[in-house]
């Protein structure tokens, strides 16, 4: 998993996005192209950010410990009333712990605690 930090220019100006990718650079210029609806020569700018200890601290391996950390992390003071989620993503296999609810075509919501409390995702079967 890799982040970029990609400059795009509009119309109206200029915009900068961060994104995720699995798939490298090229993956990270598609979600974007493809977020945006906006052609590869719209991104003036795209940079790969070095990886954080955040992504590997909210990295787990099976569900359980997925859990833990996500309610410690709801539990924190800057946190509080901030659904804390975690995503399982079908290509790396981890699950991860995350602020962010962004759920892409690989990923699937497992569920989400706010102030200690867990919410089951419901099956959509």
């Amino acid at each position: 998993m890799e982040t970029y930090k990609a400059t795009l220019k509009h119309d109206t100006g200029k915009v900068t996005l961060t994104v995720v990718s699995l798939s490298g650079k090229q993956g990270a210029v598609q979600q974007i192209t493809t977020a945006e609806g906006c052609p590869e020569c719209a991104i003036v700018d795209i940079v790969k950010l070095a990886n954080t200890a955040k992504q590997d601290e909210m990295k787990a391996t099976t569900i359980e410990e997925a859990k833990i950390m996500a309610k410690d992390k709801s539990l924190e003071k800057q946190n509080k009333g901030k659904a804390i989620y975690i995503i399982y993503c079908n290509r790396t296999e981890y699950f991860y712990v995350d602020t962010d609810s962004l759920i892409r075509l690989w990923e699937r919501l497992i569920g989400y605690y706010e102030n200690g409390v867990y919410t089951a995702e419901k099956s959509h079967s």
